[in-house]
């Protein structure tokens, strides 16, 4: 008859299951914070801004809040301004912004409120990278549109009867696991005064 080995069996106590607890506790808290590990991209704010240079000058951008204009063009560079910014401890790269321009349309020489036309301009910019709780400033300019650009759009629309009295920008960061969860749009209006 074989002798059978005797084992001490007690249940966990004390300092194994203090042990048991905290490192379940660790964990936990590690799962929970994986998702704050990722880079955290957003479009912090958005604006207009316009540059009457000079010939022969740098041009010097400044915010505006309205576009004064000389049919059928726009007087100096108008541009938008795109702060982007990253919340999370780790850099994102490769980022898309996709944006469009429309226009509110009104009879030339009416006074009646403009009708909203579809978007002239559909495009998007890449943005190389964000570095961890950065902020970054990127800048795209509508007379670049490769199909209509702003100046061709504006002598277009006076050509048929109407004129422009409101731009309206449309803009977000194109949805990408890991750097951009939410889709956000953004939309910011420029009134224009014509004279």
């Amino acid at each position: 008859m074989k002798k059978g080995i005797k084992m001490n069996y007690r249940p966990c106590k004390g300092r194994q299951s203090r042990r048991g607890v905290a490192a379940a506790l660790v964990y936990a808290t590690c799962l929970w914070m994986l998702p704050l590990l990722h880079a955290e991209v957003m479009i912090e704010s958005v604006g207009w801004q316009l540059a009457k240079a000079a010939p022969g000058q740098h041009a010097v951008y400044q915010d505006i809040t309205s576009l004064s204009t000389l049919p059928p063009l726009v007087d100096g560079k108008l541009r938008l301004r795109v702060v982007l910014k990253n919340r999370g401890p780790k850099e994102a790269d490769g980022l898309l912004l996709r944006y469009c321009l429309s226009a509110r349309l009104v009879l030339a020489g009416q006074i009646l409120e403009g009708v909203w036309a579809v978007p002239f301009l559909i495009s998007e910019k890449r943005v190389p990278k964000v570095g961890p709780n950065r902020l970054l400033e990127v800048t795209l300019d509508p007379s670049l549109s490769v199909n209509i650009p702003l100046n061709h759009y504006l002598k277009r629309t006076l050509d048929s009867g109407f004129w422009l009295d409101q731009l309206k920008l449309q803009i977000m960061l194109s949805p990408r696991r890991g750097d951009v969860e939410m889709v956000k749009t953004q939309e910011i209006i420029l009134p224009i005064k014509r004279f």
